[in-house]
């Protein structure tokens, strides 16, 4: 059998793994393990697992990752979420589909210390969807609100996928992160429009709110968006202005973030050791994810398939933006299967060398990638954002949730669309980069 064809098969055998269960990590772990012993026998799969999976974790470079996750690990314990919703309420919540607009005002917020959308997630839903049901909200409506809300956390630096593909694609974490800033705006405004237009055209769904507000509350509740503004301003203001380097910029976040823990009169040893357990988990998933991804990228190298498939696009005579466009679809297909981390680690490997054959700017794709995990992590059936807003409101069915992340997916396709059309709306940021 010639190694193309082994490589087209091992692709077979992957995908059939992952269909009968087996964890992204250990699937790329094993088929490329497999794959590179039927190549090179015994001496190249031994050689590899004894370089390969320590040379890319033991990096200086992959600290940002777990300093990151820290950073809005600490942040959550310190209470931030609950003082950015206060916030946002006072300006938002008296307009239609105000507590929609909170929702989605403070996750905007909070998503600038917090790497995870999960995280964002479940502690602006544990603060907002009770509330909006009190207030005679839809509760699928409400739900979805957060669910999507949650997923500008995975585009608004810091963000710890942004992090990820920078890593595996070679390219400038701070490049990546700063890409990352204006298109997760961008979604976060249509977003708001999307809620107020919800809520005037059925007003039955999200009434009204009777409470106002005045200036002197709404100035005031702007103090409590004083550590938001202290960490985008080491991280971000570091990072911008290149005092720092994306690494030492995480670092010094997740320091401020422990030092507004102590502050908030929060910190303990028990809260602390949460906060340190949680992180340790998510990095390890992250990292083993790396790892076997990194053994599946050895294999199809030496497979020849990436060459191959560059090829064969090569061939097809047609224009490198179809081809994003047929990237994209494939990635909307396989997110509604694969978390977004192993659909990222999963087709990189086939993706990336295509790119770069074409000329197009690895960082306006990485954008692409994260926007199409923005929409992985609410799309049925394996959308992980649906399954936590549906642990915190266990009443309302998965389809009134699914349903309520309709409003939202058109804005999503739009700056996908626009982002591809427009690549300035990710690369401009980057451009300015000291």
């Amino acid at each position: 059998m010639s190694a193309l064809l082994l490589g087209i098969g091992a692709l077979a055998a992957l995908l059939l793994l992952l269909a009968l269960g087996l964890e992204i990590a250990f699937s790329l772990a094993l088929v490329g393990a497999v794959g590179l012993f039927l190549l090179g026998g015994i001496p190249l799969v031994t050689g590899l697992l004894a370089t390969v999976p320590y040379s890319n974790v033991a990096s200086f470079t992959l600290v940002v990752l777990p300093m990151f996750i820290l950073m809005g690990e600490l942040a959550v314990t310190a209470g931030m979420a609950q003082k950015a919703y206060v916030s946002a309420r006072a300006w938002l919540g008296r307009l239609p589909g105000g507590l929609m607009m909170t929702a989605i005002g403070a996750s905007t917020v909070f998503a600038a210390v917090s790497g995870s959308s999960v995280a964002a997630t479940t502690t602006i839903g544990r603060v907002s969807i009770e509330e909006m049901r009190r207030s005679g909200y839809n509760g699928g409506l409400a739900a979805g609100t957060v669910a999507v809300a949650g997923t500008l956390a995975a585009l608004i630096p810091p963000s710890a996928l942004a992090v990820f593909y920078a890593l595996v694609a070679n390219q400038s974490i701070s490049r990546m992160l700063m890409a990352g800033l204006l298109p997760g705006l961008l979604s976060a405004a249509l977003f708001l429009i999307a809620a107020n237009l919800t809520a005037r055209r059925f007003p039955n769904l999200a009434p009204l709110s009777r409470e106002r507000v005045g200036w002197k509350e709404r100035l005031s509740s702007l103090k409590m968006t004083a550590p938001f503004g202290t960490l985008v301003l080491i991280v971000l203001g570091g990072i911008y202005s290149g005092f720092t380097t994306a690494t030492e910029a995480a670092a010094f976040g997740a320091l401020g973030a422990l030092g507004l823990l102590a502050l908030s009169g929060r910190l303990s040893s028990s809260a602390l050791q949460q906060a340190l357990s949680a992180t340790a988990r998510t990095t390890c998933m992250i990292f083993m994810i790396i790892v076997g991804g990194m053994l599946f990228s050895r294999f199809l190298a030496f497979s020849g398939v990436p060459l191959a498939l560059t090829d064969f696009v090569r061939g097809l005579e047609i224009s490198p933006l179809a081809v994003v466009v047929v990237m994209m679809l494939i990635l909307t297909v396989l997110g509604m299967f694969i978390d977004p981390v192993g659909m990222t680690m999963l087709t990189l490997p086939f993706f990336l060398p295509i790119v770069m054959d074409l000329g197009l700017d690895p960082i306006w794709f990485g954008v692409l990638i994260v926007l199409q995990a923005e929409l992985s992590v609410i799309t049925p059936p394996i959308g992980i954002h649906l399954f936590v807003v549906r642990q915190i409101t266990p009443d309302v069915s998965l389809g009134s949730i699914i349903a309520g992340t309709l409003p939202y997916l058109f804005c999503q396709f739009l700056v996908l669309a626009l982002t591809i059309f427009f690549p300035d709306i990710a690369l401009w940021l980057p451009g300015k980069l000291n």
